[in-house]
C-alpha cells in the first residue's frame, strides 16, 4: 500500500491521506515494501517547490523530454484508469476526491476515447436500401 498525505484547501478535509493498493508490477519496480510503515519510498517534504524539483529531476532522469507536472501524472491517471473501466467511485477514492463530481470532469476524456474508437472504423460504404432491418 502506498500512503499520500495531502494538504487541500477545499473538499475533505485540509490533511487528508489516500492509500492506494500497488499492483505486482509496481512492487517490482520499487522493491519489497518497507518492514516498517512509517518508511517512505519518496521523501517528499511537503513544500511545494521541493516536490516539483523532485518530480522534474525524475523526469530528466527517465529521459521525457516534455514538461509533466503532479497534476499530469494524477490526469493521467483518473483518465487511464477510468479508460480501463475502472468505477468512478473506486477512481475518486484512490484520488482522494470527497465525491464523484471531481472525478466525473476526467470521463470527457474517456468518452472521446469512445468516439475514437467508433470514427477509426472509418466510412463504412454499403448501399443501405440493400440493408433491411
Amino acid at each position: 500500500m502506498l500512503r499520500f498525505n495531502q494538504q487541500k484547501t477545499e473538499g475533505r478535509s485540509a490533511h487528508s491521506g489516500v492509500t492506494i493498493p500497488l499492483s505486482p508490477a509496481l512492487l517490482k519496480l520499487i522493491g519489497k515494501p518497507a518492514l516498517h510503515t512509517s518508511e517512505k519510498i519518496f521523501n517528499i517534504t511537503c513544500y511545494r517547490t521541493t516536490a516539483i524539483t523532485r518530480l522534474q529531476k525524475w523526469v530528466k532522469t527517465a529521459g521525457i523530454n516534455k514538461t509533466i507536472t503532479w497534476h499530469c501524472a494524477r490526469h493521467s491517471f483518473a483518465v487511464n484508469v477510468l479508460g480501463a473501466g475502472a468505477n468512478i467511485k473506486t477512481v475518486a477514492s484512490l484520488m482522494g476526491h470527497s465525491s464523484i463530481k471531481m472525478t466525473e470532469k476526467y470521463l470527457h476524456v474517456v468518452d472521446q476515447q469512445k468516439q475514437d474508437a467508433i470514427n477509426s472504423l472509418g466510412d463504412l460504404d454499403y448501399d443501405c436500401e440493400a440493408v433491411s432491418v
